[in-house]
């Protein structure tokens, strides 16, 4: 009797858990994975940026799925490729990236491995499993190359945030300033023997001779060097005005603490991690006056004032009492990355995996407004478009830091004060 009864009503208790599971959010969620190297502080904190954007997606309800009529909250799976430690074989945070896909199944993969050339064979992978990838850190030229050299097996691959070139490139245009308003015209360049460093200083080098600039010195430091006096002193010799220092190396603070103690009479423009946060201040004090910095995308390091949304995301960062960044190069960029999938879904009207193909067409129409400006891709490359405007493109902003702040400088239309030059090097 009591059997019977319980089949009359499994219809009614079925109704009544799928209204139960409808109110409280309990539907299949969107999963994304975040394969990338945890030692990095860079990389801690573009987890945490990708948190707080899946925090404030999945607060309104998830995102909204129209093919199947519900909203999805977002869940996010992660590995350590730990590519970003020293010694780490390339092979290595490939297997990371491939248990991630083949165990989670995510949905996409954001932020992606931190070392560029792990990254360059990961491309692979992504065309192996077609997932749709929005990587936002690894900057090296190369990946575009790889993507066109055949653009149908690596359609499922974009770069939502800068490269070397247009970082080289903005790291140029910084620099030039100097020669417009001070007449200094030599360059000496420190880089890291890197994918990424060598191709962002290589761009900073076409750029600056470009300008007028004679590169009087370019020398290739390998990973781990912890003494710089020799490359230093050549750079003395040289008569540089200009000293480009370019990497992401850990022992790099050791440069910068050389070239003070050397008293190397140039200004300098450091383009590494330590020194592109509000907290180095806190470090290296006064020592910092009139330094050149470069973090990347506009607004990821601090707000710029002309980018509401920069403001935006660094009050968010607060009002959640996360650490302040050790390294905030490229950050935002994995904050923006979250949305931009929430975008594409949301006018795809389904998710990445069900069809990835198809769901490419929707990421190439990308157009939103992000933290550095308009976020929009070069269909041809697949990478994110930067320029100087921020209604027509995302932008790069560089800093001179400037009695404990980092002051916008270029490019002008965002600039909060003009560049000035170091009384030691008048």
């Amino acid at each position: 009797m009591k059997n019977k009864i319980f089949w009359k009503m499994a219809p009614v208790f079925l109704f009544f858990a799928l209204l139960m599971a409808q109110a409280y959010g309990a539907e299949k969620p969107i999963v994304l994975g975040l394969p990338t190297s945890f030692f990095q502080p860079l990389c801690k904190s573009g987890k945490l940026a990708v948190d707080m954007a899946i925090e404030e997606i999945n607060a309104q309800g998830g995102i909204f799925v129209k093919e199947e009529g519900v909203k999805r909250p977002l869940k996010l799976v992660t590995a350590d490729t730990r590519c970003g430690e020293p010694g780490t074989p390339v092979q290595s945070a490939l297997m990371a990236v491939d248990k991630l896909i083949a165990e989670e199944k995510p949905d996409a993969i954001v932020v992606a491995p931190f070392r560029s050339e792990a990254m360059v064979a990961t491309m692979d992978l992504i065309a192996k499993y077609k997932i749709i990838t929005l990587q936002t850190i690894a900057q090296t030229p190369k990946l575009i190359e790889i993507f066109q050299g055949d653009p149908q097996k690596y359609k499922y691959w974009f770069r939502a945030t800068t490269n070397s070139v247009y970082v080289g490139t903005a790291a140029a245009k910084t620099m030039d300033m100097a020669r417009v308003h001070f007449k200094h015209d030599k360059l000496f360049i420190i880089a890291q023997d890197t994918l990424w460093a060598r191709a962002a200083a290589d761009a900073a080098k076409a750029k600056m001779e470009g300008f007028g600039w004679k590169v009087v010195g370019y020398e290739p430091v390998a990973v781990g060097t912890n003494d710089f006096s020799a490359v230093l002193s050549k750079a003395r010799s040289s008569g540089a005005q200009m000293l480009y220092v370019v990497g992401d190396m850990p022992t790099l603070p050791v440069c910068f603490k050389q070239w003070k103690s050397m008293k190397i009479p140039t200004m300098l423009f450091l383009d590494f991690a330590v020194v592109t946060s509000p907290k180095a201040w806190a470090s290296y004090g006064e020592d910092l006056d009139y330094v050149l910095v470069l973090p990347f995308p506009a607004g990821t390091a601090t707000p710029v004032k002309a980018l509401p949304k920069s403001v935006e995301f660094h009050k968010k960062w607060k009002e959640k009492k996360y650490p302040e960044m050790d390294d905030p190069r490229v950050v935002s960029s994995a904050y923006d990355a979250v949305y931009i999938l929430k975008d594409a879904i949301e006018r795809a009207g389904f998710v990445p995996s069900k069809d990835p193909d198809k769901f490419v067409e929707f990421l190439e129409a990308t157009d939103l407004e992000g933290i550095s400006g308009r976020i929009k891709f070069d269909k041809s490359t697949h990478q994110q478009i930067f320029g100087e405007d921020p209604k027509e493109a995302s932008v790069i902003v560089s800093y001179q830091w400037r009695a404990g702040k980092m002051v916008p400088i270029y490019p002008e239309n965002l600039a909060e004060a003009k560049l000035e030059l170091a009384p030691w090097v008048k």
